[in-house]
């Protein structure tokens, strides 16, 4: 039996390297963490029929006595029996049969629930009443497998747990943030000149319902009518700029810059020409949710403004990051009004402090800490041979 440190990496989606959302991202570059800490990686991801052929690779693996230390499991936002392109159900004994098989093995299987806007209000009405009909069932029965075979689970945060129907009191359920690449280093700052306006840069959605910007508009408005010296640049895709929401447009002017970037490089650039990253809390799931920008943000050692009552508010409070908005059209004004310089330089020399846990690295040593718990919970069962 090979003592080489060895897992599955489970997703029913193939796994792009070169993804821009954090769903998309965040198992990609999480797989290359894990690969970076020495481990053995057996991918089980892509279509039903890449899937298959990795999945029986890895069970002839157990019956001659590998041995996986856990499976990492992250499915998307869709019903796992959903996600091929015909979005049919055609396969719906692979991937319940596959993970159980890996719990049955006394491997620990660690799985991501990174979403649950299916369990909003607005749901139905933003999907269809047809197509949500259709969904619904199968997130349920995502959800009943998962409550038997899930050792434990992973979620952005705990507020999302009540969401989370059914889940049991007595599995495990842990906080697992988002990363940022260390291989991106935070470019020289383009400091700003005495009296220039504070900078604040947003980076994402924009459309509704999902993402609102009509709270950061036009609280951004308010505070500049209060005497308040302070800018907004937006990068959003150039195609959804041009669907944004009418309302935006009365609280745009010259304080108001959008881009589109077309590179990293440009991106890289464009957080380091500012002087404080804003998070979106004008979401369905911001309570919840926490948008891959944020460790971005501290990656890159750019200050947090964040809505309070959010995720990402909470860490920021917590670590002292940067500084949350209070609900209501002042609340943006009351936040960055004592913002001098040297509050600022204060702030960012706390963003670099805890920047370093905040890496992908990281967050993969969490996992395998975490799988290696749940096996010492079970006696450090482990996969035999059959």
């Amino acid at each position: 039996m090979t003592m080489a440190r060895r897992l599955i990496f489970y997703r029913t989606l193939p796994i792009d390297e070169n993804a821009r959302s954090g769903s998309g991202l965040r198992p990609a570059r999480l797989l290359s963490a894990f690969r970076r800490l020495g481990y053995e990686v057996d991918v089980v991801a892509g279509y039903a029929a890449e899937r298959k052929r990795a999945i029986d690779t890895i069970k002839q693996n157990i019956r001659r006595g590998i041995a996986y230390d856990f499976a990492y499991a992250e499915p998307p936002t869709a019903p796992v029996l959903l996600n091929e392109l015909h979005h049919l159900p055609l396969h719906p004994l692979l991937d319940y049969g596959f993970l159980s098989h890996c719990h049955s093995r006394g491997i620990p299987l660690v799985l991501f629930y990174c979403d649950v806007q299916w369990r909003l209000p607005d749901y139905r009405t933003r999907i269809g009443v047809h197509k949500y009909l259709y969904v619904l069932p199968f997130f349920y029965l995502d959800l009943a497998v998962y409550r038997r075979i899930v050792d434990a689970l992973l979620v952005p945060d705990r507020g999302m747990l009540p969401q989370i129907p059914g889940w049991p009191d007595r599995k495990p359920v842990w906080v697992s943030l988002p990363g940022f690449d260390p291989a991106e280093q935070a470019l020289p700052r383009a400091e700003r000149p005495p009296g220039q306006a504070l900078r604040l840069f947003y980076v994402g959605g924009i459309e509704h319902p999902v993402y609102d910007l009509t709270p950061l508009l036009e609280g951004l408005a308010w505070a500049r009518d209060q005497g308040l010296d302070v800018t907004l640049t937006i990068c959003a895709r150039e195609p959804e700029w041009r669907r944004r929401p009418a309302e935006y447009d009365r609280f745009l002017g010259p304080h108001v810059r959008v881009v589109h970037n077309r590179t990293r490089l440009e991106l890289l650039e464009l957080y380091a020409s500012h002087d404080v990253a804003v998070m979106p809390y004008g979401t369905v799931n911001a309570e919840w949710a926490m948008p891959i920008k944020f460790p971005e943000a501290v990656g890159l050692e750019v200050p947090v403004l964040a809505g309070a009552g959010t995720a990402v508010a909470r860490m920021v409070d917590e670590q002292g990051i940067g500084w949350t908005v209070e609900p209501g059209v002042e609340g943006l004004y009351r936040a960055l009004q004592p913002v001098n310089a040297g509050e600022l330089e204060r702030v960012r020399a706390a963003v670099v402090r805890v920047r370093p846990t905040y890496s992908w690295t990281g967050r993969a040593e969490e996992i395998a800490i975490i799988a290696s718990e749940v096996r010492a919970a079970h006696g450090d069962r482990v996969a035999r041979p059959a």
